[in-house]
């Protein structure tokens, strides 16, 4: 075999992993840091603005929804300094962010608008007309979910708007249950939380799915249904809209777990997950909120208090302790497009040896193998040979496209993972991408 070498791969091991937390404290007006390894917290890790509501991260900036400001507030990771406040619109009253390659899409809760941000810019660059009072939203193949509540109008029209995010008009609008005020991309299909409307109508959740564009299952959860949080094991725990429960189904076969007739115990409002624990947030009125930490056995870990009222959590990997080890290998022109990435992301590389064999594979910051991606799933531009691993010709340029699933096509938590190519059992090259939820 003939290689050409071109430049010298950085593998890169860990030896520790950790999560951290961040919280949106709406009573407080501040933003919550929490290590969970360590146990530390800083409840004034970023003072916010008038009315925070919902958080979402990048690598590098966390971008929260200040609704009495009608902005958005840009973060930095490392130092909780305030960069810039990006004015949504007067009486917008935004309420949830959700993040896309370099665009935010925030929506506009009292005016029924949702707005696209430029954050190479951090300014509003476009927007469109959806239903009343937009809430949550999920981002898959190209398109935008909204969930109209139109609570204004005492929920008579609850909808889902799907827009087209390289025209950013609306393609079409599915009615719902009562309230979907929370979207989630599971199993590649848009799972709605159908809160119900407080008292009288209870919780739901209605799968859509995305190629008929029709609900096609409802779950009768009972209660007040409020955000999702996937377990490895393929459970989806929802969070309690009055704090005191937490529900739960399964994903696969959407049979409930725990419903309003046999809830889990303790609750909380808000739930997040990684590949260790469940988070759940909660609190009462007029005190300092509560991160209880659990296994995936729902053993209680240990808890965290937060600040007033808190309304959002998000969950951020880390990882230290990098070695380097240098390997001469040719160059593949590994990369992965987008990242950070929500739902999927395409890993390229190229190919130029006369004959080589080929494993693609992700794997999660323990260094355990979460899906192969060898060459089966592979889409070659000019080979027709990659099925059995074996590339022969003249080599070419290979696309395989990650779902975010792992190889039980169960849905993994957001964070950082890894895709290592080898070529002839040689590490050719790994790099890092960000799974944002």
């Amino acid at each position: 075999m003939k290689r050409n070498l071109i430049f010298v791969f950085v593998v890169m091991s860990l030896s520790l992993w950790c999560a951290v937390g961040f919280v949106v404290n709406s009573g407080s007006e501040t933003l919550s840091r929490v290590d969970f390894e360590t146990g530390e917290i800083n409840n004034t890790f970023a003072v916010l603005g008038s009315m925070p509501n919902r958080i979402e991260l990048t690598q590098d900036f966390a971008y929260v929804v200040n609704s009495g400001d009608n902005s958005i507030q840009k973060i930095e990771m490392e130092t909780g300094s305030t960069v810039a406040n990006i004015f949504i619109a007067l009486s917008s009253n935004p309420y949830d962010i959700i993040i896309e390659g370099d665009f935010a899409y925030v929506t506009g809760g009292l005016i029924n608008k949702v707005y696209k941000i430029d954050l190479n810019l951090d300014e509003v660059v476009s927007s469109v007309d959806v239903g009343g009072n937009p809430a949550g939203m999920a981002v898959f193949d190209g398109r935008l979910y909204v969930g109209n509540t139109d609570y204004s109008n005492y929920y008579a029209n609850c909808s889902v708007s799907i827009i087209d995010l390289n025209t950013f008009e609306v393609t079409a609008t599915v009615p719902t249950e009562v309230n979907p005020q929370f979207l989630s991309v599971i199993n590649d299909n848009i799972h709605i939380s159908c809160g119900g409307d407080w008292g009288g109508i209870s919780g739901k959740i209605c799968i859509l799915d995305p190629i008929t564009e029709e609900i096609t299952d409802i779950i009768e959860i009972g209660g007040v249904t409020s955000n999702f949080a996937v377990a490895p094991g393929g459970i989806v725990y929802v969070g309690d809209g009055f704090g005191y429960s937490l529900f739960a189904y399964d994903a696969l076969d959407y049979s409930v777990i725990y419903g309003s007739s046999n809830p889990f115990t303790p609750g909380g409002v808000m739930v997040a997950a990684n590949d260790e624990n469940l988070f759940v947030l909660g609190g009462e009125w007029g005190q300092n909120f509560t991160i209880k930490k659990f296994d995936f056995e729902e053993n209680l870990i240990n808890e965290y208090t937060v600040a007033l009222y808190a309304t959002d959590i998000k969950l951020m990997p880390e990882f230290t302790g990098i070695t380097n080890e240098q390997l001469p290998v040719t160059n593949y022109q590994l990369t992965n497009y987008p990242n950070p990435f929500n739902p999927s992301t395409t890993i390229s590389f190229s190919v130029t040896q006369t004959s080589s064999f080929v494993t693609l594979e992700i794997y999660n910051l323990k260094g355990q193998k979460i899906k192969d991606l060898s060459p089966i799933l592979c889409h070659p531009e000019p080979f027709d040979k990659l099925r059995t691993g074996s590339v022969e010709g003249r080599g070419g340029n290979f696309n395989s496209t990650w779902n975010g699933t792992d190889q039980n096509n169960n849905p993994v938590s957001s964070g950082v993972y890894f895709y290592q190519l080898k070529i002839d059992g040689e590490v050719a090259g790994s790099h890092k991408m960000l799974m944002m939820k």
